[in-house]
């Protein structure tokens, strides 16, 4: 068994293969914190700057795991 991880780890990729690998797994994780955060906006009618619901929104897209567990509203 510790032979397969080594193998796995031991691995090279080239750079434009892991930028790849990223842009793989950052689609779905974008597109479910899009719609995550579009069905839980209710925090954001509580704050009056425009600049601060902005940053809001994007935040909780790129935190929508910890929010979905937590249960969270980020102000």
């Amino acid at each position: 068994m510790w032979n397969r991880i080594s193998k796995i780890l031991d691995h090279e990729m080239k750079v434009s293969e892991f930028l790849g690998a990223l842009i793989l797994i950052g689609i779905p994780y974008g597109i479910v914190g899009i719609i995550w955060t579009l069905t839980h906006t209710s925090h954001l009618s509580d704050i009056d700057n425009p600049v601060d619901q902005v940053i809001s929104f994007l935040g909780s897209i790129v935190c929508w795991p910890v929010l979905t567990f937590s249960n969270v509203t980020m102000t």
